[in-house]
């Protein structure tokens, strides 16, 4: 598969999406007691998570970034010897954030499947 894919339902599904189905799968065939297939998992997954989880992914993802931010305002500023405001977050910005997002996009925080309750 590519960087993103396509669902049955046109959706394009982020490498993070996939990974996410792919443990949805795993729950629902636990749960089931056989495999449910890949194209009932998508649909399943879209129809009553995909909303939830991408909300959720952005939240982290805003929280984690804001945090990074944050610690180069204060290293820079330590550096300084006085508060650099909104020039420290302006530099991170422009110095760090296209790559930061690069890698949290190929690095995503991951969750490690296990037959338990269902996503």
């Amino acid at each position: 598969m590519g960087e993103t894919d396509r669902s049955d339902m046109g959706e394009e599904l982020s490498r993070e999406e996939r990974e996410a189905i792919e443990i949805h799968k795993y729950y629902l065939s636990c749960q089931s007691g056989y495999d449910v297939g890949l194209e009932y998992a998508i649909a399943h997954w879209l129809q009553y998570h995909a909303t939830q989880w991408r909300h959720e992914r952005l939240q982290q993802d805003m929280t984690a970034q804001w945090a990074e931010i944050q610690k180069h305002k204060w290293i820079e500023s330590e550096k300084a010897g006085r508060d650099l405001g909104d020039h420290a977050v302006i530099d991170w910005i422009r110095k760090h954030a296209a790559e930061w997002r690069r890698l949290r996009r190929d690095h995503p925080p991951t969750a490690h499947p296990g037959c338990g309750p269902a996503m």
